[in-house]
């Protein structure tokens, strides 16, 4: 096709943080490239963790439209453009907090154009938008709705072998809540497709069923993560825990994300590591950005380099990593004693 470059613009496409390809960002350089336009990407690599923010200029004076998408709230101001009074840009993303900025529908039904990231290793993708739940910690629900049918798992296979992609990381907010789950899995396990599920999986869903079929998938990296947001729920993961087993029965096969946020009580966070510990379970403690400036954030700190390393976590318990971790000994000595008050239940 012969481009008209008369019409032809120029776009700057600014991933802030993402931390997997991003997908409005892709769709949209594939919209772009339909048209003829020149696409550029720059990746600014910020982390979501909070703390003191220096700002990035983008001259916006050399493009024709600049879109930015950033993921973390912390992040949500470090674009500056030299010509804001140009509007020739827009902004959106989770990090943002106005769920009111999407891509059309026209856009949003596009293939990704995954060029963009040329070190990318794997197809991503969403069988399901929303959820079926409204945590409080998550915009999920805010930003997507409720659960609903997306994409068919067969598309999404089909653009990893454009790509010549051979893994699949799938991104469902919650993937056994999808009412197509059992066929997507069966489907998947019948192409050998190798896969993986990047939110953990909730765990409230489990049956004999889907954990069959769970234990049958051609599955990356090696264990299946689960959520455990919440000491309330330890009676059902208990007993879905127990049908999970029967299939999945090698030890370390599961992980949990921990949601750790400082209004709970450390007995909560605390115990919830024990109890993956004694199940042979791997943990993975998400920190809310409040821990960042809470009284016990060099607790929090210490909790999660014992229990995020799973070869430490496996085969020291907490007051044992302590023991040759910390060369503070005051701050050992503190960390221990709050680890073992909590297990006492009393903070």
């Amino acid at each position: 096709m012969k481009i008209d470059k008369s019409s032809q613009q120029k776009i700057l496409l600014v991933d802030v943080d993402s931390t997997i390809p991003n997908m409005a960002l892709m769709k949209l350089s594939t919209f772009h490239k339909h048209k003829g336009d020149v696409v550029e990407i720059v990746k600014l690599k910020y982390s979501g963790i909070p703390g003191k923010r220096t700002r990035t200029l983008i001259d916006n004076t050399k493009y024709n439209k600049v879109y930015g998408s950033i993921i973390f709230t912390p992040n949500k101001e470090v674009i500056q453009f030299k010509k804001p009074e140009f509007k020739n840009y827009q902004v959106g993303g989770t990090g943002t907090l106005d769920f009111s900025i999407k891509l059309p529908d026209e856009i949003d039904d596009l293939e990704e154009d995954f060029s963009i990231y040329p070190d990318n290793d794997e197809m991503i993708g969403f069988t399901s938008r929303g959820c079926i739940r409204n945590c409080s910690f998550c915009f999920v629900r805010r930003k997507e709705g409720l659960l609903c049918k997306y994409r068919g798992w067969e598309r999404i296979v089909h653009a990893a072998e454009k790509y010549k992609l051979k893994k699949i990381r799938f991104l469902d907010n919650n993937f056994l809540a999808n009412k197509h789950c059992e066929e997507t899995m069966q489907g998947l396990i019948n192409a050998k497709v190798s896969c993986s599920f990047n939110e953990g999986l909730d765990f409230r869903l489990i049956d004999d069923k889907k954990a069959k079929l769970l234990s049958k998938l051609k599955y990356y990296p090696t264990e299946f993560i689960f959520a455990f947001d919440d000491i309330s729920y330890l009676p059902i993961i208990n007993k879905q825990y127990k049908i999970l087993k029967k299939y999945i029965k090698k030890d370390w096969k599961i992980k949990f994300y921990c949601y750790l946020h400082p209004d709970m009580p450390l007995s909560a966070t605390v115990n919830r590591l024990e109890w993956a510990r004694k199940n042979k379970a791997l943990i993975y403690i998400m920190k809310d950005k409040d821990c960042y400036r809470s009284k016990y954030k060099n607790f929090y700190r210490d909790l999660c380099s014992w229990a995020n390393a799973p070869g430490i976590y496996k085969n020291y318990t907490f007051i044992e990593h302590m023991k040759h971790k910390s060369k503070n000994m005051k701050r050992k000595m503190e960390s221990c004693k709050l680890y073992n008050q909590a297990l006492g239940g009393k903070k």
